[in-house]
């Protein structure tokens, strides 16, 4: 059964990381509510397709994500959004994988500011998405959109590795 694990892991992440992107990039913030039902819908599979310890250790991995994530949200170097959504994000990935997960999620803000930097200048873009935040925010940057998207595809590679 922990075969199908990595399959309905991606599937139910892939929806709150766009929501994540999506909203991070048009309004500069990852709601709550998104954070708080991915994490359910977590706790609700992992357990079905995931060995029980294993569901444990990632839970844990998100309790130790969520207070790393505060501190840094309280020195100002990271924002509270997400350090929420990493918290959540991080229960999705096995605990043996953490490294490489974090090189993806490396390169993909990495991209993401990159594209962010790109597509703001894009004249097809621009009627879209002029009424962004994260176009008019200098001060902040989106990283739900280099975290939704490190996350599906980390996702994708180890279900059809």
């Amino acid at each position: 059964m922990e075969s199908y694990a990595n399959y309905m892991l991606l599937a139910v992440a892939t929806p709150f990381c766009l929501w994540a992107t999506w909203t991070d990039l048009k309004y500069m913030l990852i709601p709550n509510v998104l954070v708080l039902i991915m994490a359910a819908a977590f706790m609700i599979i992992a357990p079905i397709f995931l060995p029980f310890d294993v569901y444990l250790w990632r839970i844990l991995a998100g309790v130790i994500v969520l207070t790393v994530g505060f501190i840094l949200f309280s020195i100002g170097g990271l924002g509270g959004g997400d350090a929420k959504f990493a918290a959540t994000m991080i229960m999705f990935v096995d605990q043996t994988q953490f490294i490489p997960f974090l090189l993806t999620f490396a390169l993909f803000t990495l991209l993401a500011v990159i594209l962010h930097k790109l597509i703001k200048f894009l004249p097809f873009a621009y009627p879209i998405t002029k009424n962004w935040e994260s176009w008019t925010n200098r001060k902040k940057f989106p990283l739900g959109f280099g975290m939704g998207g490190a996350l599906i595809t980390f996702l994708a590679q180890q279900a059809f590795a």
